[in-house]
């Protein structure tokens, strides 16, 4: 299958985030999924992720907001506290870890450069600073995809469901083999991911593919866990500091 150099169309949720944010509150939009791994073509939707910055205001009466927004063309957009987004990057979930890699990023460097390049220069060691609980969280993905790929209720959209466990069971071997973590989340097997969102094949093989792809999760899993990984508490705290200066900065200088 040839593939086409195609670029995400985030006009709309550029209009949604300008509206929405003022500047000084605006600190990253960046586009999620398939985008990020190397399975977009002209086909695919756009939804994206928003890390805005939170009002005096707000840290007074202690409002950590996330919520999604539905567009006009159906698209989505999260919307995230930068405090919840730190919590998540320490934490190591792998669905806010995409957001450092990326090649689609909308930054403030405007109000930002500083946070947001030391950010950018140690996003491999954020990726690794929770190892233990980044694999617990991508086995759980592997599960719900797994629990719907055997659904009855599901089975129009089985095809889907096998190529998220397929997707997720290459990311796990390729972290457990401790590759970048951009190389994890960049698909190798793009020609082979997209036939299986296309439905071109029949239920008795994907449910096959399913059943062995698993498998392989829990076993990436179990061995991962057993070389008794430690946190990164020196990277953590660094994203904290990078987090809390974002903060102080927009409310000392911007939030008026």
């Amino acid at each position: 299958m040839e593939q086409k150099t195609v670029s995400p169309n985030i006009v709309e949720h550029c209009r949604f985030y300008d509206k929405t944010f003022k500047p000084s509150q605006q600190f990253m939009l960046v586009p999620v999924g398939s985008w990020n791994y190397n399975c977009a073509d002209e086909h695919s939707d756009v939804d994206t992720k928003v890390i805005f910055i939170p009002t005096l205001q707000d840290i007074v009466q202690n409002k950590c907001e996330a919520y999604t927004h539905l567009l006009s063309n159906e698209e989505h957009v999260d919307c995230c506290d930068i405090r919840n987004y730190m919590k998540s990057l320490i934490k190591g979930n792998p669905q806010f870890l995409e957001t450092l890699f990326t090649k689609w990023r909308t930054l403030n460097f405007e109000y930002y450069y500083e946070e947001i390049h030391a950010l950018l220069n140690m996003r491999e060691d954020i990726a690794r600073c929770n190892p233990n609980n980044t694999m617990r969280a991508l086995l759980g993905m592997a599960d719900r995809n797994y629990k719907l790929c055997m659904s009855r209720s599901e089975e129009d959209h089985l095809g889907k469901w096998v190529y998220q466990l397929v997707r997720i069971e290459e990311c796990m071997d390729k972290y457990h083999q401790c590759k970048d973590f951009e190389e994890c989340l960049h698909t190798d097997k793009r020609d082979f991911l997209l036939s299986l969102k296309n439905n071109e094949y029949s239920k008795e093989v994907l449910t096959a593919n399913a059943e062995a792809f698993i498998a392989r999760c829990h076993n990436y899993y179990d061995t991962f866990i057993f070389m008794n990984n430690k946190e990164d508490e020196w990277t953590q705290y660094k994203v904290e500091q990078i987090v809390t200066e974002v903060v102080r900065k927009s409310i000392e200088k911007f939030d008026k």
